[in-house]
C-alpha cells in the first residue's frame, strides 16, 4: 500500500490512507493559537469586570492554558499511537 498525498488521502473512499496523521501538526498549531487568543480575551474581559479578576486571570490563566495544552496534546498523541498500531498491525499481518 503506497502512501498517498493529502488530496489523495482526502478522496480515498476505501479509507486505506488516513488524513489525520498528515494534518495533526497543523491542528495542534491551531489549537495553540486559539488557546492563546482565548487567554488574552479572558484577561481583557477579567480586567473589564474588576482589577482583582484581571490580576487573578494573569496569575492563573497560564496554568489553565498549560493544562488545556497538555490535554489536547495527550489526545492527539493517543490518536497518533492508534494510527501507528494500525500500521504495525498491517505489517505483522503481511508477514
Amino acid at each position: 500500500m503506497a502512501a498517498k498525498g493529502f488530496l489523495g488521502s482526502l478522496f480515498d473512499f476505501s479509507f486505506e490512507n488516513f488524513v489525520f496523521p498528515k494534518i495533526i501538526r497543523v491542528l495542534y498549531a491551531i489549537a495553540v493559537v486559539f488557546i492563546c487568543i482565548g487567554y488574552l480575551i479572558g484577561v481583557v474581559y477579567a480586567f473589564q469586570m474588576d482589577m482583582t479578576y484581571g490580576i487573578g486571570a494573569i496569575i492563573f490563566g497560564p496554568i489553565i492554558m498549560i493544562l488545556y495544552l497538555i490535554m489536547i496534546r495527550v489526545w492527539m498523541e493517543v490518536a497518533i499511537v492508534l494510527f501507528r498500531i494500525y500500521d504495525n498491525t498491517n505489517v505483522i499481518a503481511g508477514k
